[in-house]
């Protein structure tokens, strides 16, 4: 029965976890937003106004970083899906490792001298990204597939998924509103605290202390379901270990139209949104004129309502289904994220040197974060359930994979958005020598990612228009695997 789940009161399977079960799980998602959020949202600017480095050298770290992204995390999933141990499974030993290496590195990355010459900072700086992007790669991917593990259950899988976006909320709370509210806090040198180079190890040092605690706890939490979680399938024991076996599951899970419409919508979801975020700073700081304090204020508005509309997505998925949902939250997140700047910077319908500017951009903020809390935690439910179509098919749960291949269209979306950041703020004419901005600079920097926007989310939504599991389909699924569960018992 390695296939099956063995369900009692205290394990996972079929029925519903307790609250207090999913919060241990969810907690663990701090450690990897927290590690992958700071370097989303401050690279860019750490890298080019405190460190120095030219934008466009800032861009080609980025740039290789991907590159590296591509090959970790396909090949973590695989890993994971194909190594086991009696005392920590298929995953567990992952997570340990993969916190350690996210916060030495991350403190490491933080703490870098920005006196020294910044072609010698290019370089270190190169080496401690694709250090800390290796240990998110190894803790995530494992982390992701267990909680597409936890339960075969439509509805608890997004449950339980949206006590994952809480947590991940909370560590992008922790990484922006953290460093914005308390480490960027104004002195009488630095009134704009964000440019103060000694704020930076001081948030490296914290925030590798958190990564680790939150990493121990879900191990700990999640420790007891070990023995009751899919093991490997008689179909990949058969199987060594190897490349080709990479290769040839890799080109059957992009085979699977569900998995591949979920890779492709949030691949495109990300470079839209994400450039946004990785120039955000700048945008804030240049083009808004606003205190670190504020920007961190304005910005847990939209962790804050990600987080509360959990409930309502939840709800909506149960009476429209999880594709519509998902389809039906892009209108809230364009109106928040695109809004904010055409009636600020362009249409001038809200001054930006008006004192009231925090509340009118708060405004849009609400709907950004209303429409980003759909994305938080329907698509991983939606990839757990993709699995169970392909296990149909293939005989063996490559949970770690189909993971993966997600969580690498994040990643990589995320890095081209970080790179093209780069590419923006050269065509922009921004200089990090200058504390204030030409007026075109400050136009552009607020502008051009809401170009980008508009010309990504049809795509995203074509893609995710694809997808074809709906809950008539996996109640199919589920009865065919039912049916292969009693016939190897038997």
């Amino acid at each position: 029965m390695s296939e099956s789940f063995m369900q009692t009161s205290d394990n996972p399977g079929p029925g519903k976890l307790s609250v207090l079960r999913k919060i241990g799980y969810g907690v663990g998602n701090v450690s990897y937003s927290l590690g992958h959020q700071v370097i989303a949202s401050f690279f860019i600017f750490y890298a080019t106004a405190i460190l120095k480095i030219p934008p466009g050298l800032a861009g080609i770290i980025i740039a290789i970083s991907a590159v590296w992204d591509g090959i970790s995390d396909p090949l973590m999933g695989y890993l994971s899906d194909n190594t086991e141990s009696r005392r920590f499974g298929r995953r567990h030993q992952y997570l340990l490792l993969g916190s350690l290496l996210i916060a030495v590195f991350s403190y490491l990355l933080w703490s870098i001298d920005p006196s020294a010459d910044s072609l010698r900072n290019f370089w270190v700086v190169l080496f401690l990204v694709l250090a800390v992007k290796t240990g998110l790669t190894i803790y995530v991917v494992p982390y992701n597939a267990v909680g597409g593990e936890l339960s075969t259950n439509y509805d608890e899988r997004s449950s339980i998924q949206g006590y994952r976006a809480v947590f991940y909320m909370c560590g992008l709370m922790i990484a922006i509103g953290g460093s914005t509210i308390y480490f960027f806090r104004s002195t009488p040198e630095f009134t704009k605290g964000q440019l103060n180079p000694a704020a930076y190890p001081a948030i490296g040092i914290a925030f590798s202390i958190i990564i680790l605690l939150a990493a121990l706890f879900s191990f700990l939490a999640t420790r007891k379901y070990i023995p009751h979680l899919p093991q490997r399938s008689s179909v990949m024991k058969a199987r060594k270990i190897s490349f080709f076996a990479l290769w040839t599951d890799l080109k059957s899970s992009l085979r699977n139209r569900n998995i591949l419409a979920l890779v492709l919508m949030i691949f495109f979801i990300e470079v839209g949104f994400q450039l946004g975020i990785a120039i955000g700073f700048h945008v804030n700081t240049y083009t808004y004129n606003l205190t670190a304090p504020v920007i961190g204020i304005l910005t847990l508005i939209i962790f804050l309502f990600s987080i509360v509309s959990q409930p309502f997505w939840l709800w909506v998925a149960k009476k429209l289904d999880k594709k519509k949902a998902l389809l039906l939250s892009l209108i809230p997140g364009l109106i928040g994220f695109i809004g904010a700047p055409w009636t600020h910077v362009w249409w001038k319908i809200f001054p930006v040197d008006a004192p009231s500017l925090p509340y009118t951009l708060a405004m849009f903020f609400v709907f950004a974060g209303i429409g980003n809390g759909a994305f938080m935690s329907l698509p991983f439910s939606m990839v757990a359930d993709a699995v169970d179509s392909e296990e149909v098919k293939t005989n063996k749960r490559d949970e770690g994979l189909f993971f993966g291949l997600y969580t690498l269209a994040y990643k990589l979306g995320t890095s081209l958005s970080l790179l093209a950041s780069g590419i923006v703020l050269t065509a922009t004419g921004f200089d990090p020598q200058l504390l204030v901005q030409s007026d075109s600079t400050k136009f552009n920097l607020a502008m051009v990612p809401t170009y980008f926007l508009l010309l990504l989310t049809p795509l995203a939504f074509c893609a995710l228009w694809h997808y074809s599991i709906d809950r008539k389909t996996y109640q199919k699924i589920r009865e065919v695997l039912g049916k292969r569960i009693s016939q190897e018992c038997e």
